[in-house]
């Protein structure tokens, strides 16, 4: 039986205070984590699995949809103490997730701080700052399109935030797990944040490509849980709109 824990996850830095909500997969006593939030958040993850009744020794894989700092942030430091861990991303990620390539967040960041002055400025360069915190592993195991990582789930190549991003697809509980493909705020779905979205033609057909998924909740990085009984006509609308507006 496949079970699916949205974690809450409490991420504050200056005046900044939110939630992200990265996903547990549990089959048995077997757990698969998808995505692990920023830098030093494994204290809060080990208290949020003992809070949830998770054995975080049962951790068998992580799943990074994608190398941004707010969901790998703390990969180093949970393989580091839990070895047996085993990191998959997608091909297009890997030299990314291993520090190959230079984070593509950093260089928007930096080709963006360039045109800064005064708080935007200052805020920018403090964005950079975590963006070169982040901590790259040594070997991630490389997943494709459509592959089956456990019973019932499987990946979604969904580019468009990012080259290579992933989401994940439930099908015994019909439920998306989106990454940063959509984000849920103040109770409305919504497309992502245009300011991180690197390709936005590829957004639009990476959600034109799960719309013919049977879909009845979608968990997203951003937001949490989303469920609704006119989410394929909600996901209709977002494509539709684009970013046209």
């Amino acid at each position: 039986m496949t079970e699916i824990i949205t974690l809450r996850l409490l991420f504050e830095m200056g005046q900044m205070r939110f939630y992200i909500y990265p996903v547990v997969i549990k089959n048995n006593d077997n757990l698969i984590m998808i995505d692990v939030g920023y830098p030093m958040s494994l204290p809060a993850i080990e208290k949020t699995f003992d809070e949830l009744g998770l054995d975080i020794h049962n951790l068998s894989q992580v799943i990074l949809t994608h190398h941004d700092h707010d969901h790998m942030g703390a990969i180093k430091e949970l393989v580091t103490k839990y070895p047996n861990v085993e990191v998959k991303c997608s091909n297009n990620q890997i030299p990314y997730v291993l520090g190959k390539k230079k984070s593509l967040r950093l260089e928007q960041a930096e080709i963006n701080g360039e045109s800064l002055k005064g708080e935007a400025k200052t805020y920018n360069d403090g964005f950079i700052q975590m963006l070169r915190s982040v901590q790259y592993l040594e070997h991630a195991t490389t997943l494709s399109d459509g592959e089956i990582i456990s019973e019932g789930v499987k990946v979604i190549e969904t580019p468009g935030h990012m080259p290579g991003h992933i989401s994940l697809y439930i099908e015994p509980e019909k439920t998306l797990i989106s990454g940063d493909m959509l984000i849920s705020e103040g109770g409305v779905l919504g497309i992502a944040d245009k300011r991180f979205v690197l390709d936005e033609e590829e957004e639009i057909k990476s959600l034109e490509k799960v719309f013919n998924y049977d879909i009845e909740k979608i968990i997203c990085y951003h937001g949490g849980e989303y469920a609704s009984d006119e989410i394929k006509e909600e996901l209709r609308n977002i494509i539709n709109k684009g970013y046209s507006k």
